[in-house]
């Protein structure tokens, strides 16, 4: 028997807010200035970084796949 997985809908705009703010608030990533979504028909996501100012790639995309894996765990994509 498995566990039920129930999340919270999120819109594409406030998931990247939120990503945006979190990814910023890591130790070399202050100055990353954009991220965008990418969703699918069941409701997944993928959270990219599109413009990662003077912050190091490696670190900037560390960061965002452990928040990126949070936000997966509680939320799924609002269908707009």
């Amino acid at each position: 028997m498995g566990f039920l997985k129930h999340t919270v809908e999120i819109s594409r705009a406030d998931l990247t807010r939120d990503c945006l703010q979190q990814l910023r608030l890591w130790p070399g990533c202050e100055t990353v200035a954009g991220v965008a979504v990418l969703g699918d028909q069941r409701g997944r996501f993928t959270v990219h970084v599109v413009d990662y100012g003077a912050s190091s790639k490696r670190i900037a995309d560390r960061a965002l796949r452990c928040i990126q894996r949070e936000k997966l765990r509680r939320h799924h994509l609002r269908a707009d």
